[in-house]
């Protein structure tokens, strides 16, 4: 610790800024900007501390409710039990409900009020995407060369990027033939979130004519192509996750799920890593990027929905938490950013800070918990 003369034991500025202020919420470091004139500019346009704070939040799950007065999304912090309402639309005055389609770096991409937005709920940002309308969202991702997000989008078998900010929808072509049936078109387009990892987004796999395992989409993100990998589960209940950097596939079968890890993507080789029983059958099961697991099971016959967390993949429930209305845990995760994009530019894209659509009525300081912990 430094000292100063006449005072007591003070922090070096430098530790302060860069190990305790890149550690907080949001919400609190932005009150921090009246300190002084120094520490504004540093919280409001310095990239590098922006991007620091950025990869320390937690990346938390997101979870979508629908009531009679209000569509939501909310955060959910398994550790504590509670969820924050990150954006929602009041059902008064839409008739619409609010669809969650994609997420990436704090980041939202949302149906809402009949038209598609993109979001950023810590800084309550936003700006529309018109060029959207007739397509279908697959997945919103970094392109890190052009420093510019993306958006991939499909329409029938033909899929196309959106650079965001952009003026036009580039065609990127079809996926391999045996990926172009209907029917798999379909559960692409309604289903199934593709999961990004180290530049390519996966699909959920799929059992293909004429092959003994699963078959799973990937599309590489800087090549913009398709191809098709070789998992080594089969069965209708398998899914691609995200953990710590790396490629995972959960396949459940009843009460028992087994986890694999991807250890080389070029060569295709994938290594079992653990198997997990439960005492309840599985719904629904997505590892979070701690290492840890959420379970959604049912229970008796009044269907009680249960979100559970498993403790580092070994099957020990760490924490159940049971909610007296739905929720459905999604496949996307959030990490609050305060980094400046410049299609919320009100010049460019007239996005800017705006509540109406998605923020109106929404405190940020709000907190729910659950009805019951276990």
């Amino acid at each position: 610790m430094a000292e100063v003369a006449g005072s007591e034991p003070r922090l070096p500025e430098e530790i302060v800024l860069w190990e305790i202020l890149t550690r907080l919420p949001s919400k609190p470091l932005l009150r921090c900007r009246a300190v002084c004139r120094s520490w504004r500019r540093l919280l409001t346009s310095d990239e590098a501390f922006l991007l620091a704070h950025h990869r320390r939040q937690p990346a938390l799950q997101l979870v979508t409710i629908g009531q009679a007065q209000e569509c939501r999304v909310d955060v959910l912090n398994h550790r504590d039990g509670e969820r924050r309402p990150v954006v929602r639309t009041d059902r008064h005055s839409s008739s619409d409900d609010l669809h969650l389609l994609a997420a990436c770096d704090g980041l939202l991409v949302v149906f809402a009020c009949g038209a598609y937005h993109i979001c950023n709920p810590a800084t309550r940002q936003r700006a529309p995407l018109p060029l959207l309308r007739g397509v279908f969202v697959c997945s919103l991702y970094p392109h890190r060369p052009s420093r510019s997000y993306r958006v991939l989008c499909g329409k029938g078998r033909v899929y196309y990027v959106y650079t965001v900010g952009s003026s036009e929808l580039r065609c990127v072509g079809e996926p391999p033939e045996q990926w172009t049936t209907s029917d798999i078109s379909l559960m692409f387009e309604y289903c199934y979130p593709p999961i990004l990892v180290q530049g390519r987004l996966h699909w959920r796999p799929m059992a293909l004519p004429g092959s003994k395992c699963d078959n799973m989409l990937v599309f590489d993100t800087m090549a913009e192509a398709f191809r098709s990998v070789r998992t080594p589960v089969e069965g209708p209940c398998a899914d691609p996750f995200e953990m710590k950097g790396e490629l995972g596939l959960y396949s459940r079968h009843g009460q028992t799920v087994d986890l694999w890890m991807q250890e080389d993507h070029e060569k295709n080789l994938w290594s079992f890593k653990h198997r997990i029983k439960l005492e309840r059958p599985i719904l629904f099961l997505v590892p979070d990027a701690q290492g840890d697991v959420f379970v959604i099971s049912m229970e008796g016959k009044g269907g009680i929905g249960w979100h559970q967390c498993l403790k580092h993949l070994s099957g020990t429930v760490e924490t159940r938490h049971k909610w007296s209305m739905p929720l459905n845990l999604t496949r996307h995760r959030f990490k609050e950013s305060l980094i400046r994009h410049d299609f919320f530019l009100p010049e460019e894209s007239n996005g800017g800070v705006d509540e109406t659509p998605l923020f109106q009525g929404l405190s940020t300081a709000a907190v729910l918990r659950d009805d019951t912990s276990h």
